[in-house]
Formats: structure tokens, sequence, C-alpha cells
């Protein structure tokens, strides 16, 4: 019963760990449309610099366009900066030391059921020993793989 609730217990971390994961690929990915918004914002901005820097002499438009495109430069920085760093999320984290701990007591609750099923099955307690001695051998190489 041991094993079988450690199993339950190492999908139901990675299960964990998967959904926080994918939330923060999410708002990474959100962040990234908001920076890609401001770029395009920043585009459409130089060009309007340009147009207004052509079409009239005085100029007072295109510093107005220049200053808000600046503006738009800042946003797309911030919003860029913010969409490329992963936050630190403890609950993944949590969650991927939990799983790890629970597969580690898997794996030595199998290699123990392993040594002990030769034991229980041979006929003589001579054979049966010699058997878990060799079965626990080759587990404990497997294992250090």
């Amino acid at each position: 019963m041991r094993l079988v609730r450690l199993l339950r217990l190492a999908a139901e971390a990675e299960g964990l760990h998967l959904r926080r994961m994918g939330r923060g690929y999410a708002i990474q990915a959100g962040l990234g449309a908001v920076a890609a918004l401001f770029g395009l914002m920043l585009l459409a901005m130089l060009h309007l610099a340009a147009w207004a820097a052509l079409s009239t002499p005085e100029r007072g438009p295109a510093w107005a366009a220049v200053i808000v495109a600046a503006g738009d430069l800042v946003l797309l920085a911030l919003f860029g900066f913010l969409a490329r760093r992963r936050p630190y999320d403890p609950i993944e984290v949590e969650a991927m030391r939990v799983r790890q701990a629970a597969m580690q007591q898997v794996t030595e609750t199998g290699a123990q059921m392993v040594m002990l099923a030769p034991l229980l099955r041979s006929q003589s307690a001579k054979k049966g020993l010699i058997g878990a001695a060799l079965t626990a051998m080759v587990i404990g190489l497997l294992s250090r793989r």
C-alpha cells in the first residue's frame, strides 16, 4: 500500500509542477505580447514622427511624436525585460522536491521488495539468501547510473 501512496504522491507532485510551469510560461507569453504591442506602437509613432517632420516646416508636431515614441520605447524595454525573466515560484520548487523524495522512496521500496521476492519464493533458505544478495547487488549497480 505504501508504494501505491508514494506513486500517487509523486504523480500529484508532477502534475502540480507541470501546472505551475505552464502558468509561468503563460505569464511570460502575455508579457511578451504586451511588449510586442508597444513595439508596434513605437514603429507607428516613428512613422508618424517622420511624416510630421517632413510635412511641417516648424517641426512642432514632430517633436511631440518623438517624445511619445520615446515613451513607447521605455515601455517596450520594460515589458520585454519582464517577459524574459521567469519569476521564482516556491510552490513549483516544493512540488519538485516532493516528487523527487517520493520517487526516491519508491525506488528504495521497490528495491526492498525485489530483494525479498527470491527469499519468499525459494524452497530453501540458502538459495533464497543467495538470490536476494545477487538481486540487491544488481539493483545497487542499476541505481547508481
